[in-house]
C-alpha cells in the first residue's frame, strides 16, 4: 500500500513539473524576468548587488546558476550603483539584445530552479497537511498547491514570488516545529530558515517579529513552585531565557542574511546611505537628503548589507509616491485596500475558494469543540497568511500584482485541505472541488498567468477586472512569432506589445501600430501615421485597456504610449488571440475609414467644448 502512495505522490509531482516545463518552454520572458536573470548573473560575476535590490538576491542567484554554465553574453552598459536608478531594466534589455534569439533558451534554463523548488513546495505542503490533519488532507493540499494557477504561473518564471511562497512555508514549518520542542537545535534551524525566507522576499521580514512574539509567549506548563520566592526565581529564569532567545534569533538571522549578500558593505554608517523615501529622507535642492546624515546617528554602523536597506527604501518610495493602477476597468493614481481580496475572488479557482470557505466557516460554527492545543495549532497556520494579507492591503501606493500575495497561499491550501476530513458529505464535496479545480486550470494550460475563474468570465474577460501580471506581462511574444510563421499573409504586422525586450531581437518583424491620442497631433508612429490604417495588428491587452508604458517601434527605439491604442479596443473586434494577452486584428480599408471618421468627429466635438489637459494623457476616443 505504501508503494502505491509513494507512486501516486510521485505521479502528481511529475505532472506538476511537466506542466511547468511546458509553460517555461513556450513563454517569452515576462517584464520583470528580463531584468531578474542578468541581475542574478551580476551577483555571481561582479560580486555586487545593486541590480534589482528592491528584491533580495537568493531567487535570481539560484536561477542564474545553470545559465552561467552556458556562457551568456553579459553586457553591463547602463549599470548604475544607484539603486533608485533601477538600472536592472536597461541591463536586461541589453542582455536580450546581445544574446539575440539564444536568449530565449537562456531564460528557459534559468526557470529550471523555480520548477524544482515548486516540486519541493508541493511535497512540503502535503507533509504539513498530512501531519496536521490526515493523509487525505495531505493529498488534497498537494493538489491545491500543484493545480494553483498562481503557483503554476510563478514557478515557470524567474521571479521571487514562488521562491518566497515555498521558502516562507518551510521557514514557518520550522518555527512551528520549534514551538512543539523548544530546544536549542530547533531554534537555530528555524532562525536559519527564516533568514533564507527573508532572502527571497522582503515581505518575509514580517516573520521575524512573529517568531520573536512566539518566543515571548511560551507554551503553557504546570509550575509546581508556589512559594513567592520560587515563583520570582522562575520568572527571572524565563526572562533571561527570553532575552537569550531573542539575541540568538536575531544573531542567526542577521548573519545568514549578510552571508546571502556576501557581507557586501555590511556595517556602513547610517549617514552614508542614499535614501529616497519620504520616511528616511527629506527634500533638499531638488533632490532627497538622508535625514540622518546630519544627526547624531550618522556614524551608527548598520549591521546589514547596504543594498538591502536601500532596496527596502526604494520599494517604500514607490508605495509612498503612488503609481497608476487598474481595477474593474478603471485607472487611478494609487491603489485600493481591497485590491488583493477582490483579486483573490476573481483569480483563484472556485473549488479552492469553496473548500477554504467551508473549512473556515465550519471551524467558526463549531468553535466550542476546539481545545487550547488545536486553537494554537491552527492559529499558527493562519497567522502568516493573515499577516501577509494585512501587510499588502495596507500598502495602497499602487495595486498591480496578485503575485505579491503568493507567500500566503501554502497556508491557505493547508486550511482548505481540512475540509476533506470534516465528514462523509464534506469529503465528497472536496473531491468535487478538487476535480473542478484541476479540470478548470488545466483547460487553459499553459496560460496560467492569464487565468480567471468562471464567475469572472474566464481569461477572455479577465482584462475587465485586472491587468499587468494578472493577465498580460509580455509572456506571449514568443507565441506571436510562431503565429506569424503560421500566417504569412499577415506580412509585416503592426504591433504595440507590453514587453521589456525588443521583439526584433528574437526575429519578430513588425512596425509600431499607429497611435491616436486625442488632441495631440504629434503622437505619430515612426512612419508618420496617426490613427487607423489598414493591415494586421497585434496589440497587448494592457495597451488596449489604456496602460501608460513604453512600447518598441520595430526600429530599436521605444515609444511612450499614453493609452494610445484604446481606439482599437473600443471600435474593432479581434480575429484571433495569442494566449489571452495579445489580440490580433485585421483592419480593412473600410474599417480604417469608418473608425478614422468616428475618432476625428469625437475629437472635433471634444475640441469644440474646450477640451482639457487630460486629452493629451488619454488615448482613443474616451
Amino acid at each position: 500500500m505504501w508503494r502505491f502512495k509513494v507512486r501516486f505522490v510521485a505521479a502528481l509531482v511529475f505532472v506538476h513539473v511537466a506542466s511547468l516545463a511546458w509553460s517555461a518552454w513556450v513563454h517569452s520572458p515576462a517584464i520583470d524576468e528580463v531584468a531578474h536573470l542578468p541581475a542574478g548573473i551580476s551577483h555571481w560575476v561582479l560580486g555586487r548587488f545593486e541590480l534589482y535590490a528592491v528584491n533580495p538576491p537568493l531567487p535570481r542567484m539560484l536561477s542564474a546558476l545553470p545559465v552561467l554554465a552556458m556562457n551568456p553574453e553579459t553586457p553591463w552598459e547602463g549599470y548604475s550603483k544607484r539603486i533608485d536608478a533601477r538600472s536592472e531594466f536597461p541591463v536586461g534589455m541589453n542582455f536580450v539584445k546581445s544574446n539575440g534569439a539564444r536568449s530565449m533558451m537562456l531564460y528557459r534554463v534559468g526557470r529550471i530552479p523555480g520548477i524544482l523548488v515548486s516540486a519541493v513546495g508541493m511535497v512540503v505542503c502535503m507533509v504539513w497537511a498530512r501531519r496536521a490533519i490526515s493523509p487525505r488532507a495531505g493529498v488534497a493540499a498537494m493538489i491545491l498547491f500543484g493545480a494553483s494557477p498562481g503557483i503554476l504561473a510563478a514557478a515557470a518564471m524567474i521571479t521571487p514570488d514562488l521562491f518566497a511562497a515555498v521558502f516562507g512555508m518551510v521557514a514557518w514549518a520550522a518555527v512551528c516545529h520549534w514551538d512543539r520542542n523548544r530546544r536549542l537545535r530547533e531554534i537555530v534551524t528555524a532562525s536559519v530558515c527564516v533568514a533564507l525566507a527573508v532572502l527571497t522576499k522582503f515581505t518575509h521580514l514580517i516573520l521575524i517579529p512573529l517568531f520573536l512574539a512566539m518566543l515571548a509567549y511560551p507554551r503553557a506548563k504546570t509550575v509546581r513552585c508556589s512559594p513567592a520566592i520560587e515563583g520570582s526565581a522562575h520568572w527571572s529564569r524565563s526572562l533571561l531565557a527570553n532575552f537569550a532567545g531573542f539575541g540568538l534569533i536575531l544573531f542567526v538571522v542577521v548573519f545568514v542574511v549578510n552571508a546571502g549578500y556576501a557581507f557586501s558593505e555590511t556595517g556602513s554608517r547610517l549617514g552614508d546611505f542614499r535614501f529616497v523615501s519620504s520616511t528616511l529622507s527629506i527634500p533638499k535642492d531638488g533632490d532627497r537628503l538622508n535625514r540622518f546624515s546630519e544627526s547624531s546617528l550618522a556614524r551608527l554602523p548598520v549591521p546589514v548589507p547596504r543594498c538591502l536597506v536601500e532596496g527596502v527604501d526604494v520599494q517604500k518610495r514607490d508605495f509612498d509616491r503612488g503609481l497608476r493602477s487598474y481595477l474593474k476597468g478603471q485607472w487611478r493614481d494609487g491603489g485600493w485596500w481591497y485590491y488583493y481580496l477582490f483579486g483573490f475572488l476573481v483569480k483563484e479557482p472556485i473549488g479552492f475558494q469553496l473548500m477554504l470557505g467551508a473549512s473556515v466557516c465550519h471551524g467558526l460554527w463549531h468553535y466550542r469543540r476546539w481545545t487550547r492545543e488545536s486553537i494554537r495549532k491552527w492559529f499558527l497556520v493562519a497567522l502568516p497568511a493573515v499577516a501577509i494579507f494585512a501587510l499588502l492591503s495596507s500598502q495602497t501606493g499602487f495595486s498591480h500584482h496578485m503575485r505579491y500575495l503568493l507567500p500566503a497561499y501554502p497556508f491557505l491550501f493547508i486550511i482548505a485541505s481540512r475540509t476533506i476530513s470534516l465528514g462523509r458529505f464534506w469529503k465528497w464535496c472536496s473531491y468535487v472541488c478538487l476535480t473542478w479545480q484541476v479540470a478548470a486550470v488545466m483547460w487553459f494550460a499553459p496560460h496560467w498567468m492569464s487565468y480567471f475563474n468562471e464567475l469572472a468570465g474566464g481569461p477572455r474577460n479577465g482584462h475587465k477586472w485586472l491587468l499587468d501580471s494578472n493577465i498580460d506581462w509580455g509572456q506571449d511574444v514568443l507565441l506571436l512569432t510562431e503565429w506569424l510563421d503560421r500566417n504569412p499573409e499577415a506580412g509585416q504586422i503592426y504591433a504595440a506589445l507590453f514587453t521589456l525586450f525588443d521583439p526584433t531581437d528574437i526575429g519578430l518583424n513588425f512596425r509600431l501600430a499607429p497611435p491616436f491620442r486625442r488632441g495631440d497631433y504629434l503622437a505619430l508612429s515612426p512612419d508618420g501615421e496617426r490613427g487607423p490604417q489598414p493591415g494586421w495588428y497585434a496589440i497587448s491587452i494592457t495597451q488596449l485597456r489604456g496602460h501608460h508604458f513604453h512600447v518598441f517601434d520595430g526600429n530599436g527605439n521605444r515609444y511612450l504610449s499614453l493609452g494610445d491604442y484604446q481606439w482599437i479596443y473600443e471600435n474593432l473586434e479581434p480575429v484571433d488571440m495569442i494566449g489571452y494577452s495579445i489580440y490580433i486584428y485585421h483592419i480593412t480599408e473600410e474599417d480604417a475609414a469608418r473608425v478614422r471618421a468616428k475618432l476625428l468627429a469625437e475629437e472635433a466635438e471634444w475640441l469644440r467644448k474646450g477640451g482639457s489637459g487630460e486629452g493629451k494623457a488619454e488615448g482613443g476616443g474616451g
